[in-house]
């Protein structure tokens, strides 16, 4: 009875690692290739420190757990949660797949929308969300409507 019992411990045991090194492998998978992201102590500091080209980042949710998402009882349309300072030396060629772009498709009328390079085919630079489900395949990153590809992400805690 003590031998099963130790097994059985063992062996659950052994599956709480593997649970966990399986989600700490997700987690470097999801963060893999993704620029900088420095956490401010608030969304001033984080403004700042981002300097003027900075572009603002709404909180959707599109992109958590990389940007979080507006807190409950706040518009995320409205919300800016980041700050993302496009490179000044990278142009729409310089794209690769795991590249976050900032592209004008005007979701929300005068804002730009940030999101993952998943895939490039004939019409332009498929995108997608970190946390959402599906790529955008509606609309393509072409040169047209490419902004930049950020160097780095300013966040905060609200």
């Amino acid at each position: 009875m003590n031998l099963k019992r130790s097994l059985l411990l063992a062996a659950l045991a052994l599956g709480l690692v593997v649970v966990l090194g399986l989600a700490l492998r997700s987690e470097r998978v999801l963060t893999a290739g993704l620029p900088l992201r420095i956490v401010a102590k608030t969304q001033d500091e984080a403004r700042t420190l981002a300097g003027l080209g900075a572009v603002a980042v709404l909180g959707t949710g599109s992109m958590a757990p990389y940007i979080a998402a507006a807190p409950a009882g706040t518009d995320p349309l409205a919300t800016v949660m980041a700050y993302a300072v496009p490179s000044t030396s990278l142009r729409y060629t310089d794209i690769t797949a795991g590249a976050l772009v900032i592209y004008s498709i005007n979701y929300v009328a005068g804002s730009n929308t940030m999101h993952q390079a998943a895939q490039l085919d004939a019409g332009g630079w498929i995108m997608t969300g970190l946390g959402n489900k599906a790529y955008e395949n509606k609309v393509r990153v072409t040169a047209e409507n490419f902004v930049g590809i950020v160097s780095r992400v300013y966040v905060w805690t609200p």
